[in-house]
């Protein structure tokens, strides 16, 4: 039996006897919690006898510098403790003695933990970047500095369409990986994207925002045209037709010397808002070809249609043509024709423009912009007659117009004058034979012979010679009268000329008053004595010359008016005689182409046909006295007329061989009617018509001229 040896208190063991208690071995640390740490340690090794009855621990905060007691006896002699209260994620260090009642033994080793950091949900993820592609966003971001004390076990894929409009819900979740490729997305629409961690406390705070515009390569360009210059080639294009859903950025130009022969790599890059360029560096003489590609964020598109073009020296207008001539061909036609310029300019003439004055050069009209020919000629036609026009002549090249050439002018000719319908209806000179009266009245021609002096038994004759047509009556017996004519055929003239000799001054018998007249009358073919007469009357006094009407029956006239009478001293014995009357209220007569008489209120009484009446009458029994007629004619009036006149006629004159103006009339709406009854015909003249400016227009040849004519112009 062993027995327990008590000592008193305060006894010390006998020098002799040494106690030996050894320390705490295999000390361990290790954190339960964030304000926990357990220790487990094996009991000393060597007790030396003793009963341990707790243990005493030591904690150090600075790595075992220094210590304090945290329990200055466990009261037990378990080898664990749970040392609660710690500060989360803070390292202890930690030793353990052994308690005996005793001795307490030297520390254990040290062991340290460190005490459990709290589980959060993780930061926020940083630095996602979102970048467009062809119907898909790339993103990428940093995980974030804190993993909330537990490991990241994914992240959550949030997006929108507006700034801070990400969805409640991800798009996506379980992304292990900081990238993920959203393909749900439509390109040209814009998306905003956030990013948040998980791990095992929960989903933590959103990532920065991040936008990006899927896209892919825009169309191809369009339209690309080329134009030649100096020493460069300008380029113009339109924009796609799409973008591809993202601006575009540039366009890269390619440039070959062959068709489809542009280089691989880019002529230049120009930005993505130009849609012209300039290429300089080409060389005059070459053809060079184009295209053009767009690119944008998404890449580079296809290639434009392909355009060529010749750089050239600058072109400038040509030098002005030379030597330029204008002749008139016709009436209403100038022709014109010139040299070709001298230079060119440096591009080949495509026309001319030809210019006209009609005011010597003051003011100038184009009457062709652009002949559209290299013909050095040009008919200018439809031209008024008779007007001089000026001309110059200037080149055209794709450059512009030159310089005119030298003037030229020309004048149409006048349009031709000529008769279209003769107003002379007969003319005998009378004077142009020799017959008797037995040769007259076997053949009378023209001419019908009769009178009342064979009736009466009177001495009559007539005949011809060089004098003209010779008539002679006497009276049986002084007071009677007796006569004899020559009667033209009926007649629709108007005008009856004839010139008329009388053989005396004067007769005259002392017993009784006789008279001698002789002259030219127009009757009416009517079985009426009606007539007008222009005749000399010889009596004691002397020779007058009188005009006179008559109306009667169809035996005699009953009824004479003297409408005029000359009662001068010493009036000519020979007289040319002109009557024109319309037989019913007009008549005009005409003494040596002086106008005697002039009336249209008559009452005639004579309607045409007329019979034109060669005849002297006699009461005067003393001799034969034979009245002599000679030029005699009749014409359909006393006017010419001339019809179809250019619009520009003013006047017509009749111009005879010295240029003197014999008779003159304005011209209205292309028509003149020009007197002339006063003159003996024919008239030896020209026609000529004129404008308000005393240009010729229109302009007969010498013509001979009878009243009743009619000419047209043309």
């Amino acid at each position: 039996m062993i027995f327990s040896i008590l000592m008193p208190l305060g006894a010390v063991p006998h020098a002799s006897a040494q106690l030996i208690l050894g320390p705490p071995m295999n000390l361990m640390a290790r954190a339960a919690s964030t304000s926990q740490i357990d220790l487990s340690w094996s009991p000393p090794a060597d007790l030396g006898g003793l009963l341990i009855t707790g243990y005493k621990i030591d904690r150090s905060t600075n790595g075992g510098s220094t210590w304090s007691t945290i329990v200055f006896s466990t009261g037990n002699a378990q080898t664990t403790y749970a040392n609660g209260g710690l500060s989360p994620g803070t390292t202890y260090w930690y030793r353990v003695s052994a308690i005996t009642l005793i001795l307490t033994s030297a520390p254990s080793n040290t062991a340290s933990a460190t005490t459990l950091t709290p589980v959060t949900p993780p930061g926020a993820p940083s630095g996602l970047v979102a970048t467009g592609g062809n119907s898909q966003v790339a993103l990428s971001w940093n995980a974030p500095s804190s993993n909330g004390g537990s490991a990241i076990t994914s992240y959550d894929i949030y997006r929108g369409t507006s700034p801070g409009g990400e969805a409640s819900g991800p798009v996506a979740s379980g992304v292990t990986s900081t990238r993920y490729t959203d393909t749900g997305v439509a390109n040209g629409q814009a998306y905003y994207y956030q990013v948040r961690a998980v791990n095992s406390a929960g989903t933590g705070a959103a990532s920065n925002e991040a936008s990006a515009t899927p896209s892919t390569a825009p169309g191809a360009p369009s339209g690309l045209v080329a134009t030649g210059g100096n020493s460069q080639v300008a380029l113009s294009w339109n924009a796609p037709s799409s973008n591809g859903g993202s601006a575009i950025t540039s366009y890269d130009i390619y440039r070959g010397t062959s068709p489809g022969g542009e280089a691989g790599t880019p002529l230049t890059i120009v930005g993505g808002s130009a849609l012209s360029y300039a290429d300089t560096s080409a060389a005059n003489g070459q053809t060079y070809y184009y295209t053009v590609r767009a690119s944008n964020s998404a890449g580079t598109g296809p290639q434009s249609n392909e355009a060529s073009a010749t750089p050239s020296a600058p072109v400038t207008p040509p030098s002005p043509p030379t030597g330029l001539a204008a002749s008139a061909a016709s009436s209403s036609q100038i022709d014109l024709s010139w040299n070709t310029p001298s230079s060119d300019g440096g591009s080949a003439i495509t026309g001319y423009m030809v210019e006209r004055s009609s005011d010597s050069g003051s003011t100038w009209s184009a009457i062709s912009q652009d002949t559209g020919s290299t013909a050095t000629n040009y008919s200018d036609s439809g031209l008024q007659p008779g007007i001089t026009f000026e001309y110059r002549v200037s080149a055209i090249n794709p450059a512009g117009t030159s310089q005119p050439s030298n003037t030229a002018s020309a004048t149409t000719a006048p349009l031709g004058i000529h008769l279209v319908q003769a107003g002379l209806i007969v003319s005998d000179p009378l004077d142009n034979e020799t017959e008797t009266q037995q040769q007259l009245q076997a053949n009378p021609g023209y001419w019908t012979y009769g009178g009342d002096a064979p009736a009466e038994g009177a001495p009559y004759d007539f005949f011809k010679d060089t004098q003209g047509l010779h008539i002679g009556a006497q009276a049986p017996k002084d007071g009677t009268w007796a006569g004899y004519f020559a009667m033209s055929q009926n007649t629709q003239g108007q005008l009856f000329h004839a010139t008329v000799t009388t053989p005396v001054r004067t007769v005259s018998n002392t017993t009784d008053p006789t008279w001698y007249e002789n002259g030219l009358y127009v009757q009416t073919s009517q079985p009426y004595v009606n007539y007008v007469t222009c005749f000399a009357l010889s009596g004691a006094w002397g020779a007058q010359w009188v005009v006179a009407s008559v109306t009667g029956n169809a035996n005699q006239g009953t009824q004479e008016n003297t409408l005029w009478t000359d009662t001068s001293t010493n009036q000519p014995l020979s007289r040319e005689c002109t009557i024109i009357t319309n037989g019913s209220n007009y008549l005009k007569v005409y003494l040596d182409g002086n106008l005697v008489y002039q009336n249209s209120t008559l009452n005639l009484q004579m309607p045409p046909p007329f019979n034109a009446y060669l005849e002297p009458q006699s009461s005067y029994s003393g001799q034969l006295l034979n009245g002599t007629y000679a030029g005699y004619y009749s014409t359909a009036g006393e006017n010419v007329q001339v019809n179809g006149l250019p619009p520009g006629a003013a006047r017509v004159d009749l111009v005879d061989s010295q240029g003197n103006i014999i008779a003159s009339s304005p011209a209205s709406s292309g028509t003149a009617t020009v007197g002339i009854g006063q003159f003996d015909f024919p008239l030896a003249a020209s026609i000529v018509a004129y404008d308000s400016q005393g240009r010729a227009v229109a302009q007969s040849g010498a013509m001979s001229i009878y009243g009743g004519d009619v000419y047209a112009a043309g």
